[in-house]
């Protein structure tokens, strides 16, 4: 075992002399832009051409930024190894890369780290030379991977956020207005739509929300979450706002949400997409359509779907619903309290 070591403790130290040549250095960028372009243009194949080039070059200058730095830190602790202000900065961005793609929000996560530092701790005490530099190196090339994966997923979001809020042009206006009473019912005067928070809800008005919860075809008018903090915690409800003058109908209601659906596909959020019938029981409803979907970050089977409705106004809402899947029922509890107590142009009921 001990000879096995030694052969790749020789043979790791051996590619990485080799290959942080400063000619070397060049060729390795090169290669990193050869695999990971075509990575990003498959990972992002189902939006348009210029959005893909966009997303590619965002990707790639930080990816690129971030590879030269790390084959400079390792040449440099290749040089001077057990240099105190290089494993400092290595660990700090280690951690951070883990902070950043929550990884450490898992106990399995917290748990690797834990481990990271009394490994890490225990060769820097026995000053053990060729373990410290693979280790230096290895957190290095994890943090290059998890960074450049995060500066993907954010140029992911702008663009899916961009690509629907430009579809319609849609006059903006402050729907922030939210009146509550203290037995959790909402009021909303320039939307002329009321409502009951079921228990166990929290509402987010759009000024609370991040540009992933508003990303859709209209404009972000509220979200009901079961979490206080997670806004992607279902079941939950967005509330998505379209003016009298668009016209927006069923066909087009469609056609976003399956929009949308795709790129949750494409991100890799959910896959296993099938289309359900139900009928709904409230007489506002103009059309609905739901589908159930596995959710492949919280593994197990749900819903999503969407149900139209007219205002007094007639502006359209579009109610995005997700939810876990009640067997014999509509929908779960709290979805159907909150439809329930939906109400339009009578402004805050009395206790």
């Amino acid at each position: 075992m001990k000879q096995i070591l030694i052969k790749i403790q020789n043979h790791a130290s051996g590619f990485f002399s080799k290959f942080l040549a400063p000619k070397t250095t060049r060729n390795l960028l090169i290669l990193y832009s050869l695999i990971a372009i075509p990575f990003f243009i498959y990972h992002e194949s189902h939006l348009p051409w210029h959005y893909i080039f966009a997303l590619c070059i965002i990707s790639l200058i930080v990816g690129l930024f971030i590879t030269y730095a790390s084959l400079y830190v390792i040449q440099r602790y290749w040089s001077e190894t057990f240099h105190p202000f290089i494993e400092l900065g290595v660990v700090v961005v280690f951690i951070f890369a883990l902070w950043l793609t929550e990884i450490l929000v898992f106990e399995a996560g917290t748990v690797f780290l834990f481990l990271f530092v009394a490994i890490a701790f225990l060769i820097r005490v026995l000053r053990i030379e060729e373990y410290a530099r693979l280790l230096v190196a290895a957190c290095l090339i994890a943090s290059n991977a998890l960074i450049a994966f995060k500066a993907l997923q954010g140029a992911e979001v702008l663009s899916a956020y961009l690509l629907f809020k430009n579809k319609y042009q849609i006059e903006e206006k402050d729907l922030n207005g939210w009146v509550v009473t203290d037995n959790n019912q909402y009021w909303n005067e320039e939307l002329q739509l009321g409502f009951t928070l079921p228990e166990g809800f929290y509402f987010f008005k759009p000024e609370d929300l991040t540009m992933e919860n508003k990303t859709g075809a209209g404009q972000i008018a509220g979200l009901l979450a079961f979490s206080d903090h997670d806004a992607e915690r279902y079941p939950f409800v967005r509330i998505f706002y379209f003016p009298d003058y668009l016209g927006f109908q069923e066909n087009q209601a469609i056609s976003e949400f399956s929009e949308f659906l795709k790129i949750q596909v494409s991100k890799g959020d959910i896959e296993d997409i099938q289309e359900i019938q139900q009928k709904e029981l409230e007489p506002f409803v103009l059309t609905s359509k739901f589908w159930t979907f596995y959710d492949l970050l919280r593994p197990r089977y749900a819903k999503t779907g969407f149900i139209l409705i007219e205002t007094p106004n007639h502006d359209k809402l579009l109610l995005h619903i997700t939810e876990n899947l009640e067997k014999g029922e509509i929908h779960e509890q709290g979805i159907r309290d909150f439809l329930s107590s939906v109400r339009f142009g009578n402004r805050l009921q009395s206790n």
